[in-house]
């Protein structure tokens, strides 16, 4: 998971207010249900030292009228709401905190990675596509072919064999055609999957015309339904899904080799260490949602240490704790090294690094400062 989006979060060091708020919308009487949790979490920020101006910029996007989605993550500071996104599910713990640094670690475990994908409806004269960039935006594109006639007739002679090869050749001329529309925004996302539904003929010609590269990471699904429904959807978060776990896999294993040549730690201290001198190539995390673990934090977005010493001996003064996950989350942030999540089989299991965590690194153990 790349967590550059997160750098505009780390101008500062704190005042950050935390919120993950229960927003369901099928609820009985749900916009009183989450005004009455927003008036609950409030109190509890404002308590906690949190300013009314940002408390009144969180409350428009917590409960205002655009609010559908299940749950949501919200970050302020200053007066000002510094990020926000939907969650796909209620928060599994609802969070209300003022503190150095913004806890975004639920929403990087509960939303995972943004995988560019697209999702396509195949028809005989043409198709939809629908484009997911890494930052999750969506964009729809609607595909007429040039081929026609795209309908068989009915009846027989010789006519009507002329008349269905014609047919015929059109629908290949549309598949072809959406094909090269797939193609190029494949390429302009950078996707890592496609999936397909529409007529089962136009999506087997489709992904004939697909190079192998593109035909290996399409997934096809039934049912002639439009790119934005939930059918589709669900077949697309359940293909990505399926994806990011088999990738964090392979990092594990990536890790876990490079751990035996001294090009890997494990820990939470040596971990932060090899962060905090930018020697991290890709981080792994065992998603821990009631850890207590604590860092010491600086200014700086590689400031953070298991102890103030380690910080003050580097000319950081008045270093200061905060979670050790927000910590963690800012460094990967500041230096581009990507974080993986353990599925729970491995994150429970023996082979899992100390405390949780653990780094791949970008040069010998050794050579780590």
């Amino acid at each position: 998971m790349d967590l550059e989006f997160l750098r505009p979060l780390y101008e500062h060091v704190g005042g950050y207010v935390s919120v993950y708020l229960d927003t369901s919308p099928d609820a009985e009487d749900a916009t009183r249900a989450v005004d009455l949790r927003w008036r609950s979490a409030r109190e509890r920020l404002a308590s906690a030292g949190a300013d009314d101006a940002t408390l009144d910029a969180l409350a428009a996007v917590l409960t205002g009228s655009g609010r559908a989605a299940a749950g949501r993550a919200a970050f302020g500071r200053g007066g000002e709401v510094l990020l926000t996104e939907p969650l796909p599910h209620p928060p599994r713990r609802e969070i209300a905190r003022v503190a150095p640094l913004p806890h975004v670690m639920p929403l990087l475990a509960q939303r995972g990675p943004h995988v560019p994908h697209l999702q396509v409806m195949a028809r005989h004269d043409g198709g939809e596509i629908a484009s997911v960039t890494g930052a999750g935006a969506e964009e729809d594109e609607e595909v007429t072919g040039t081929g026609w006639p795209v309908h068989r007739t009915k009846g027989g002679g010789w006519a009507q064999l002329r008349y269905q090869r014609s047919t015929e050749e059109a629908w290949e001329t549309n598949a072809k055609e959406l094909a090269g529309r797939v193609t190029a925004e494949a390429r302009r996302v950078g996707a890592g999957l496609i999936v397909v539904a529409g007529d089962p003929v136009a999506r087997t010609l489709l992904v004939r015309q697909l190079g192998p590269d593109l035909a290996a990471i399409t997934v096809l699904i039934e049912g002639e339904v439009t790119v934005d429904s939930e059918q589709v959807t669900r077949a697309a978060g359940r293909a990505v899904a399926e994806r990011v776990e088999r990738h964090s896999r392979e990092r594990f294993e990536h890790w876990r080799t490079q751990l035996a040549h001294d090009r890997g730690v494990e820990g939470l201290p040596a971990t932060m260490a090899a962060l905090r001198d930018g020697a991290v190539a890709e981080m792994l995390l065992a998603d821990h949602p009631t850890s207590a673990a604590t860092a010491w934090i600086g200014p700086g977005g590689t400031d953070l240490a298991a102890g103030a010493g380690e910080l003050t001996g580097r000319g950081v003064q008045d270093p200061v704790t905060d979670r050790a996950d927000a910590a963690l989350a800012r460094g990967l942030a500041t230096t581009d090294a990507p974080l993986y999540f353990l599925p729970a089989d491995l994150a429970s299991s023996t082979e899992a690094p100390r405390d949780g965590v653990g780094a791949s690194l970008r040069f010998p153990r050794e050579a780590v400062v």
